[in-house]
């Protein structure tokens, strides 16, 4: 199987996970174009700031992806699947005469955006499923969750744990935090503005190492929306041996985590209370959820397991 898949130069959670899997599935028959340089020098979704150690975690080409002749191979059919990043779906359709059979357009923006009809296959990540399109959440790499469960002897030293960013689109992730520190005292939050790629390190943004340590140190964390309700720290908090307790999404998430066995799901205030209560008061098997979620996590929503799902799927389609 040939996939061609074309990149944007900017990250994207979405995409960039998927192409990892689809290249850890099968090796050099992915090809991406143009070549995603920041993804071979270790930066985990884009953003690398100053001081930050970059690990490998995507496969290196080491010059065996023939990127030669792409639009004569296009015109050819070489490819079974031609996977492309919205961001510039528009771009690529002023060099198409006409869309190549299998043609997938991936939306991985925090909001859902309008795509026109036409002969391809749209994937999203902020879906409801209802749309008609291919529900297509974040994924982890297994790099990632080694990465994490590398700090699974940490002591725990903090009750609730909230570490992210904000600004004027979620000031509802500052108000939880406020909230939830005024009812415990040993929590561990630390909120700060976006990071922008290619510049300053914000106030309080923690390198990604030392970002992870600190997670593992609580008992629980939590997840709440941002510019979209799909988050990466949904998918790192998973990994984490810790109870994760999360805002409820109005998305479709392919076998989805299962409320009280794997997570907690709440839709306000005093119902994440109760769920961290519980937590707290040893009322709950933490050491069985923890490990069912865990297990769930590496079952279904690796990115080879997210490409996995999506070529089933695609296989369904004429």
């Amino acid at each position: 199987m040939k996939i061609l898949f074309l990149t944007s130069p900017f990250p994207n959670f979405v995409t960039d996970l998927l192409l990892h899997g689809l290249r850890k599935l099968l090796e050099n028959e992915v090809i991406d174009f143009p070549r995603k340089d920041s993804l071979y020098s270790g930066e985990l979704v884009g953003f690398s700031p100053e001081g930050q150690i970059n690990r490998p975690w995507f496969p290196p080409d080491a010059d065996r992806i023939d990127r030669s002749d792409i639009p004569g191979k296009i015109s050819k059919g070489y490819f079974q699947y031609i996977i492309c990043d919205l961001r510039i779906f528009p771009q690529i359709l002023k060099t198409l005469s006409e869309i190549p059979k299998g043609f997938v357009v991936v939306d991985g923006e925090d909001q859902p955006q309008s795509i026109p009809p036409g002969p391809y296959v749209v994937c999203q990540r902020e879906t409801d499923g209802s749309n008609y399109s291919i529900p297509l959440p974040i994924s982890l790499p297994e790099e990632v969750i080694e990465w994490i469960r590398s700090y699974d002897s940490n002591p725990k030293e903090y009750s609730v744990g909230f570490l992210g960013s904000f600004d004027d689109r979620y000031k509802e992730r500052k108000e939880i935090a406020e909230a939830v520190s005024q009812w415990y005292g040993d929590c561990l939050f630390n909120v700060c503005p976006v990071p922008l790629v290619g510049g300053n390190t914000p106030p309080g943004w923690l390198p990604r190492d030392l970002y992870y340590s600190q997670l593992q140190k609580c008992r629980v964390l939590l997840t709440v929306r941002g510019a979209g309700y799909d988050t990466f720290r949904f998918w790192e908090n998973a990994a984490c041996k810790a109870i994760h307790i999360s805002q409820k999404m109005p998305l479709y998430i392919p076998n989805d985590f299962e409320h009280g066995v794997h997570l907690f799901r709440f839709t306000h205030l005093m119902e994440l209370r109760k769920y961290i209560d519980q937590v707290l008061e040893n009322r709950i098997d933490s050491n069985s959820i923890v490990q069912g979620s865990r297990a769930h996590l590496l079952r279904y929503h690796t990115t080879q397991a997210r490409a996995l799902y999506l070529l089933d799927k695609l296989k369904g389609i004429p």
